[in-house]
């Protein structure tokens, strides 16, 4: 089944895959004082044709001989001393759709909507806002405060007429999103690289839309980058940083930001958590691009 029309507009393409098993218990991995959860909320397709700057025949071989990627959507949990964070909502319940996992997976992690303090939202594609509310329209997480980025909420509510025209119309789609947490007090904007918490900080990455926004936690030495949508194909994108994305909307800008992060986060060893890949990862140079490896533990 395809996404409602409304939804699929939002980038995504293809046919889901089943729903997953419920998960008993989900394990973090702990970084220094930190511990991180990937919650996955739901999974899409996407096309091989998406991809820019690759053979299509080089873009198939890299995903396995496939015409598309299997993708899962991903929330992730960070506690910190005296703080539980979300990064990213997940797309929330659609109907019909292996999606609106995000509260099962919360539970599985140990964690109730209750207990989480702060939402910080990447960029505002539904696939990262969905699960912000409740199919009654109130708020999913009632004593969390949700912090966005000014540069993203510019970008699609300054002046919609500046927005690219498939991007138009959907300001009415975010507002009854963050409404809730507007009424209740608790939506708060920041600036552009702001340190919004001890050992968490936010980094621009902006390319993929005009506010697009990586959120780097720091602990005992080390680090966790939650990457948002910086990555979307980690079969390709690793060993071929170069290689785009067609919704990006300033492509150029997103493939230097991603060449930039990366490079400075093999060198120091960072953990990078993307909302479109598996697992979370490490990344390793290798020729021309890197090489990613898993540091999700075992179950």
């Amino acid at each position: 089944m395809r996404l409602p029309s409304l939804l699929a507009c939002l980038l995504v393409q293809g046919a889901v895959m089943a729903q997953p098993p419920a998960p008993s218990r989900l394990a973090p991995v702990r970084l220094g004082r930190m511990e991180v959860w990937a919650l996955q909320d739901g999974r899409i397709s996407l096309e091989a044709s998406l991809l820019k700057d690759i053979a299509p025949a080089d873009a198939r071989r890299m995903l396995g001989g496939k015409d598309a990627a299997s993708t899962p959507v991903n929330a992730f949990l960070v506690r910190m001393p005296g703080k539980t964070i979300l990064v990213d909502a997940g797309m929330g319940s659609v109907p019909g759709e292996d999606s609106g996992h995000l509260e099962a997976q919360l539970a599985a992690a140990g964690v109730a909507p209750s207990e989480v303090d702060l939402i910080l939202i990447t960029h505002f594609h539904f696939d990262h806002v969905g699960g912000l509310v409740k199919p009654d329209g109130t708020r999913a997480f009632p004593k969390a405060t949700l912090l966005v980025p000014r540069s993203e909420h510019r970008f699609w509510f300054q002046d919609p007429s500046r927005l690219p025209e498939r991007l138009r119309g959907r300001t009415a789609i975010l507002q009854a999103k963050f409404s809730p947490y507007e009424t209740a007090g608790a939506f708060k904007t920041f600036e552009d690289g702001e340190e919004l918490a001890p050992g968490l900080r936010a980094v621009v990455a902006h390319g993929h839309t005009g506010g697009h926004t990586v959120y780097a936690f720091a602990s005992e030495g080390r680090e966790l980058w939650c990457v948002g949508d910086l990555i979307h194909f980690g079969a390709v994108q690793f060993e071929r940083p170069e290689v785009g994305v067609s919704f990006d909307v300033e492509g150029g800008a997103a493939v230097q930001i991603r060449r930039e992060l990366f490079r400075r986060a093999a060198q120091s060893k960072t953990v990078l958590a993307g909302a479109h890949l598996p697992a979370l990862v490490r990344i390793d140079a290798k020729g021309a691009g890197y090489a990613a490896v898993d540091v999700t533990p075992t179950r």
